[in-house]
């Protein structure tokens, strides 16, 4: 895989155009940033002239060669064709996912990069979908594309322009090996899920969620958590939901209702049981390292034939801040090769051996081989 930073507000014609003269580059993903709009409208007009596959998304922050930057752009240039289908209405309540799944693994694909509108209202149920059409034979890495001001617009790239609600799979013969982890730690719980509505939990126990939550949150912060600190105090004290011999699913709550329910990234189910995690800076980093070195432990290919991927949560760089260069410094020096990525909204994941699902504040690395 070739790579190259295009520099903030620079032009992307000049470096899109180097890029895909090289013979071994015949598709091309983009990692945009938020905050560099003028670019992403750039990239949006010349994208859609280019004949070979396009996809990608605008992020938070990108990550090259093990830094996170909060603006340029990643080009990455693919060494084959993938087929790229698109989803659309990941907030249709009447959309049937698996009817715009094609079949792929009598195709002899292995891998795919799967980016999402991260403020679609069904990205659970488009997940679902996945597993349901390619199981765990389809090693999947990817996450969610947005802006932190959790306004849905425009934000995945296409070969057709920008585009919102929807989600972009990109599968790929070459194969491809994933670790997960999350590094939170449990801190209270578990809390039986009495009402649920998707992301909203409404009432854990016999009492709402906001004041379950609170009466755990309050005795640790020695302060009041209230509607306007929420987003605040929240990131440091995550939700996740138990799964038996897996580890949890880690769910970030970011905002409360009026009614005392907690909205969250990712749908958490009625019935299912729930703890309150707390962070821990050098735990988290050494999930991050965990995860890169089952990553790279289970692929097979030469550590000079393979491309390093990582989708972090971007809730953990805000809880982490000035430590989060250590967890990047954790990745990079347990990968053999320069490490790329994206600070997502929700990373999206299977090992090949394990469920796919949509994960919050959780670090995936991902391994392409002879890519």
């Amino acid at each position: 895989m070739e790579y190259k930073y295009l520099l903030p507000e620079e032009a992307p014609g000049s470096a899109i155009d180097t890029l895909l003269g090289s013979p071994t580059v015949e598709s091309l993903v983009v990692l945009g940033t938020v905050a560099d709009q003028a670019q992403n409208t750039a990239l949006d007009e010349h994208l859609t002239t280019l004949s070979v596959p396009v996809l990608g998304g605008i992020f938070p922050q990108i990550i090259v060669d093990g830094t996170a930057r909060e603006r340029g752009t990643l080009l990455l240039g693919l060494g084959e064709t993938p087929a790229i289908t698109r989803v659309d209405g990941l907030s249709d309540p009447d959309e049937q996912y698996t009817d715009q799944l094609p079949n792929l693994l009598t195709n002899g694909y292995e891998t795919a990069f799967v980016f999402t509108d991260a403020f679609a209202e069904r990205t659970n149920e488009f997940v679902t979908a996945l597993f349901d059409a390619y199981g765990s034979e389809l090693t999947v890495l990817g996450g969610g594309a947005g802006a932190l001001s959790m306004e849905q617009q425009p934000c995945l790239f296409t070969n057709d322009g920008l585009v919102e609600d929807a989600a972009l799979v990109a599968a790929l013969q070459t194969a491809g090996t994933v670790g997960v982890n999350h590094g939170w730690q449990e801190f209270a719980g578990p809390f039986r899920v009495t009402d649920a509505d998707g992301p909203i939990v409404k009432r854990l126990g016999d009492d709402t969620a906001l004041a379950v939550y609170r009466d755990v949150v309050e005795q640790d912060i020695e302060a009041s958590l209230t509607a306007d600190n929420f987003f605040e105090i929240a990131k440091s004290y995550p939700l996740a939901i138990s799964r038996f011999e897996t580890e949890k699913i880690v769910r970030d709550p970011f905002e409360v209702t009026d009614d005392g329910a907690l909205r969250c990234f990712g749908d958490i189910p009625e019935g299912s049981f729930v703890h309150i995690l707390k962070g821990v800076p050098d735990s988290l980093v050494d999930a991050a390292r965990t995860a890169a070195t089952a990553a790279n432990d289970a692929a097979s290919s030469p550590e000079g034939d393979r491309a390093t991927l990582f989708f972090d949560c971007i809730s953990r760089v805000l809880y982490l801040e000035e430590k989060f260069g250590r967890e990047l410094a954790a990745v990079e020096e347990s990968s053999p090769t320069p490490v790329v990525g994206a600070l997502t909204i929700g990373e999206i994941a299977t090992s090949g051996s394990g469920p796919m699902e949509l994960y919050n504040k959780t670090a995936v690395v991902g391994v392409l081989e002879e890519l």
